[in-house]
């Protein structure tokens, strides 16, 4: 007898089937893992850029001010304490975040800023929360009190 060169064409079919329903199944978990990060991965960058406005109002002894928009967000100094990014202030940083995820906050406005001691400038009423929204209903929330401490939810 000659040995099995090779695979059958039953043998063939089922091998593709079972990679079909392995990737039917896996695709899903892949998709929502994708929208889970995407939001994730916002809060960690805006917690980032929050520190980072902390320390540099403390280290240019200033205000520095924190804007928000739905999908976007601007970090610049306010020297002159007027809420509004003037010629002479520098931004400090700017972005978009990424498609899918929105962004709510419950500061006062639309806006808060980081004192020259590092803590909310407008005290108890500038602490808050902002909360990233992922399209599949993922949240991620970055946290300041009003002694200044930042922290991710």
């Amino acid at each position: 007898m000659e040995p099995n060169r090779g695979f059958t064409l039953i043998e063939l079919v089922i091998a593709v089937a079972i990679l079909g329903i392995a990737a039917a199944l896996a695709v899903p978990a892949y998709l929502s893992w994708q929208d889970d990060s995407r939001a994730k991965g916002a809060a960690a960058s805006m917690r980032a850029d929050f520190e980072r406005a902390r320390m540099r109002a403390i280290r240019e002894n200033a205000n520095v001010r924190v804007a928000f928009n739905t999908n976007s967000y601007m970090v610049h100094t306010d020297l002159n304490g007027d809420n509004a990014l003037d010629a002479d202030e520098v931004v400090v940083t700017q972005k978009t975040l990424p498609a899918g995820v929105t962004l709510t906050n419950n500061f006062s406005g639309d806006d808060m800023s980081f004192s020259s001691r590092g803590i909310p400038a407008a005290g108890l009423s500038d602490a808050g929360t902002v909360t990233m929204r992922s399209a599949g209903g993922s949240e991620y929330s970055v946290v300041v009190s009003r002694f200044g401490r930042i922290r991710t939810q």
